[in-house]
């Protein structure tokens, strides 16, 4: 299933917020929206609303208690979307195309929860015009992403990334990142370094006609979506090993790079599966 109409994912996050304003996740103020914390004195909250009189009664310093509950507040999220020239690839499914559902389903969600969200694309420059900063408004969001939907990738490199890393300073935001990861290992590991304070979700998208479903013998005409050069290539079983053991060479160092910032990349092929991907984004992990 990769039609995200409707769709949304649940998150949640380990860590508490340290937003003021009242939202759906743990913080680490104390309100009266969230989950009993216990009793504290009257003077320590002044709250006489909330007055505890059995624990008032009981308490051997003869102290008037009031029940403290924990604040619920907001957490900012960030999604970053690679739009570099690999994205244009179209196989069973386009990239693009899958990058926008997911990003569509986080935008939803994030409004459900009413938490600001910020969608940020790059290639070799952080994309402005197909980018929109930190707001609430679920319709302003849902016209940049019809225009990423629209976008066709062609330019070369990832260096906007960086820049959109940079950005993302100050408090700990939940942040994913979606990409096919064709990256290079040291570019990644600067951009996992840059997004090392936050809660950050790594997305990865694959298409089997990319590789897998290439023959094992033939002559092949084959074009790379970065360098934008055609190559004519013989094809044997030796060479499609061999491409096959780089990538996941590539992959390894990759998802270790993300790994350190928190969690291990999450692999999307071909289609969406969304409870798979909800599975990961609440739990870390996935069976």
């Amino acid at each position: 299933m990769t039609d995200a109409s409707g769709a949304d994912i649940a998150y949640r996050v380990p860590w508490r917020s340290g937003a003021m304003r009242s939202g759906a996740h743990r913080s680490r103020f104390t309100g009266t929206s969230g989950q009993h914390r216990g009793v504290v004195s009257l003077l320590e909250n002044p709250d006489p609303r909330r007055i505890a009189i059995r624990e008032s009664l009981r308490d051997p310093f003869e102290q008037v208690l009031v029940r403290s509950s924990e604040q619920l507040s907001t957490i900012q999220i960030a999604v970053l979307i690679d739009v570099s020239a690999s994205m244009s690839f179209v196989g069973r499914a386009r990239k693009i195309a899958l990058a926008c559902d997911i990003a569509a389903a986080i935008s939803e969600s994030a409004g459900r929860y009413g938490d600001p969200c910020a969608i940020l694309a790059f290639d070799n420059n952080l994309r402005w015009d197909l980018s929109i900063q930190v707001s609430r408004a679920r319709s302003a969001r849902a016209a940049v992403l019809e225009k990423l939907r629209n976008f066709e990738p062609s330019a070369r490199g990832i260096e906007g990334a960086i820049e959109a890393a940079s950005l993302l300073s100050g408090s700990r935001k939940l942040v994913f990142v979606i990409s096919d990861f064709l990256w290079d290992v040291g570019a990644t590991a600067d951009i996992a370094r840059l997004l090392g304070h936050h809660d950050v979700i790594a997305i990865a998208l694959d298409d089997s006609r990319q590789l897998d479903d290439l023959p094992e013998w033939g002559l092949l005409n084959l074009v790379d979506h970065e360098t934008g050069r055609r190559s004519l290539i013989v094809m044997r079983p030796a060479l499609k090993a061999a491409w096959r053991s780089a990538l996941q060479t590539r992959r390894n160092s990759v998802n270790e790079c993300f790994s350190q910032a928190g969690r291990s990349i999450l692999e999307i092929r071909d289609r969406i599966d969304w409870e798979r991907l909800m599975t990961h984004v609440m739990y870390g992990s996935v069976p």
